[in-house]
């Protein structure tokens, strides 16, 4: 295939509990080829690596590059990660610990500058800076799909902390009679993601309740689909209803947790719980934000949809691996 691309190329690599996404960017920030592959998340890390360059590959194919014409490119990984190593620490969707992830780019990419950063903390950061979150000085960004990831972008820019994973909503503790040390129960995520929707469903279910989700609940290895929660939503499921609402006024509250803290200037709600279910839920989460919300008084709390759908994990790698 003859090139359609000039210069240099930068890959960006979104890497989920249940899909990988790659983008060939070009120069001038526009994602010339896509790449999508299913996630081998029980098949163990080499697995998972090969097919991290698999997705590279269908990205580079569509845009008529090279493996040689890459000049850097970043994985966005679910999950702890230590971005000066280049490993991920612990990842409970991929069944990865310490894992270093990099390595298994550098034989197909020796040339290319290579860099990781967690999923949610990327896209954030493709939303802060080409998104919905243009503007805002800061913005707190809440990933609602297999898990729950968050970040935290001030001034254009990823703030890591002092233990470099700031952001991570999903693990502040919302259910007293549940929590755990050492635990996600009582976590955010075990309420609200589709982990925490898929057990509580279960739950019901072994009561005697119905849902035309108990296939898609029950199958063991099976994991919920966003589409398969739209499906049921259209089809006026009641306690797929019920799971949702659960959802949503969880991370309400979780974000009105972080707006009296912090006062960021913009909530961004993404993931795919969010974004497939979309208005219903979106306004749920505001109304429970604003009812759990100290005070607005003197500034709102706003929260918006995501704006780049799946292209803000690979745009937002691509960013990060320019930098």
């Amino acid at each position: 295939m003859a090139a359609r691309t000039r210069g240099q190329i930068t890959l960006g690599i979104d890497l989920g509990g249940t899909k990988i996404l790659a983008g060939a960017v070009d120069g001038a920030g526009k994602i010339v080829g896509r790449g999508k592959v299913k996630t081998p998340f029980s098949d163990g890390v080499r697995a998972i690596g090969e097919a991290l360059v698999a997705a590279a590959d269908l990205a580079l194919r569509e845009a008529g590059a090279t493996r040689e014409s890459v000049e850097a490119l970043a994985v966005a990984a679910a999950g702890a990660v230590d971005a000066e190593k280049g490993l991920v620490l612990k990842s409970g969707n991929l069944s990865a610990t310490n894992w270093p992830i990099l390595e298994a780019l550098r034989g197909p990419f020796p040339k290319a500058r290579r860099r990781l950063e967690n999923d949610v903390r990327l896209a954030a950061l493709g939303e802060a800076r080409l998104g919905a979150g243009r503007g805002a000085e800061t913005m707190v960004a809440v990933w609602v799909g297999t898990g729950i990831g968050g970040a935290v972008i001030r001034g254009g820019k990823i703030h890591s902390g002092k233990n470099r994973n700031a952001g991570e909503i999903g693990m502040t503790r919302i259910d007293f009679r549940r929590v755990k040390a050492g635990s996600l129960e009582g976590t955010l995520e075990s309420v609200a993601a589709k982990v925490g929707i898929t057990a509580w469903l279960r739950r019901r279910i072994a009561e005697g309740e119905k849902t035309c989700l108990e296939k898609a609940v029950s199958r063991k290895g099976a994991r919920l689909k966003g589409s398969q929660l739209r499906e049921a939503v259209e089809a006026k499921d009641a306690l797929a209803l019920r799971a949702l609402a659960r959802s949503a006024k969880a991370v309400g509250l979780a974000m009105a947790n972080v707006f009296n803290v912090f006062s960021p200037d913009l909530f961004v709600l993404g993931g795919g719980v969010a974004v497939d279910v979309g208005a219903s839920y979106l306004a749920d989460v505001r109304k429970w934000a604003e009812a759990f919300a100290f005070t607005q008084e003197l500034g709102k709390l706003r929260v918006e949809p995501a704006a780049l759908g799946d292209d803000a994990g690979l745009l937002g790698a691509a960013l990060y691996a320019r930098e």
